[in-house]
């Protein structure tokens, strides 16, 4: 499918890597023609099982996942880390695909065992590793060689998956450090920003991520709660137009008056200074870096 997958992940961009591939597939869907007459608008084929179609409609991310999102910081990703290890071959990732697309989620997770960490953490190679599946997915949408069914269940088996490697959530948090992390008003993905805060909750920090929210939602909630960080996620033209002004209304409505804002998407891939000219705390950056500057800005307790 595609390229080769070890190219892919050499380079992929989260951002790029999911973001394309699906706004490729959601625009190429025609809701009322594959609802309506259970057919695939593009080719033709009927539905294998309505019982497919509803599974498949009920999951709560296929509104998201089928709308353009990608990550605040895309991860750098590279084969060659500290981390030594087997990755998936060529051969292991095009059945990964297929375990995807039947919506298998304990077959393709059993077949990410070679390149998982040995602590089950969600780390860069993982994060390419599922970032390039979403990208294949969306090619073979485009090369009629899923149907909408096949693809959506591919997409939705990917947030069960990023879900195995979530923390599991404690009844009282330990994390004094809080962060929120939402796509800008209007926009709604969530697949680039769990990842994200996964691996902030991996770290230690105590993280809500939330795949859409109005603003009169998100001004109340800085208010009425304290957040260290609050990470926006643009992806469309109109929601760049608009951040800077969101920006300045969240800084007024804070309850945290030391607030950090982050802001990224794929309006701030190219140009990393951008997001400071908007009125972010900080440029556009890798995981790692992005992690190390929040560590020195906003320490823990007692470190």
């Amino acid at each position: 499918m595609g390229s080769s997958y070890d190219d892919g992940l050499k380079n992929v961009d989260l951002t790029e890597g999911i973001d394309g591939a699906l706004t490729r597939f959601s625009s190429s869907f025609d809701a009322r023609n594959d609802y309506e007459t259970g057919r695939d608008s593009r080719s033709g084929r009927a539905r294998s099982s309505q019982a497919l179609i509803e599974r498949t409609v009920e999951a709560s991310v296929l509104t998201a996942l089928l709308r353009r999102h990608g990550a605040l910081h895309p991860p750098v990703v590279s084969l060659s880390g500290e981390r030594s290890g087997e990755v998936l071959s060529e051969a292991d990732f095009e059945t990964f695909l297929v375990r995807l697309a039947e919506g298998n989620c304990a077959a393709a997770l059993a077949l990410l065992a070679p390149a998982r960490h040995p602590f089950g953490l969600l780390d860069d190679r993982m994060a390419g590793i599922l970032a390039v599946a979403a990208q294949r997915l969306g090619d073979a949408w485009e090369q009629d060689r899923l149907c909408f069914v096949e693809v959506s269940l591919g997409l939705v088996t990917l947030q069960r998956l990023l879900h195995e490697f979530a923390p599991q959530p404690l009844a009282t948090p330990l994390a004094e450090r809080r962060m929120l992390l939402v796509p800008m008003p209007g926009e709604a993905h969530s697949f680039g920003l769990r990842m994200l805060g996964i691996r902030f909750q991996q770290a230690g920090w105590d993280c809500r991520c939330d795949a859409t929210m109005r603003e009169e939602v998100l001004l109340h909630l800085v208010a009425a709660e304290r957040f260290n960080v609050v990470g926006l996620s643009v992806q469309g033209s109109i929601g760049e137009r608009h951040a800077p002004e969101l920006i300045k209304r969240l800084r007024k409505a804070s309850r945290e008056p030391k607030m950090c804002i982050l802001l990224g998407g794929a309006p701030f891939a190219a140009d990393p200074d951008k997001a400071m000219a908007a009125g972010a705390d900080l440029p556009t950056l890798p995981f790692t870096e992005l992690f190390e500057a929040l560590e020195r800005r906003i320490p823990a307790e007692g470190s």
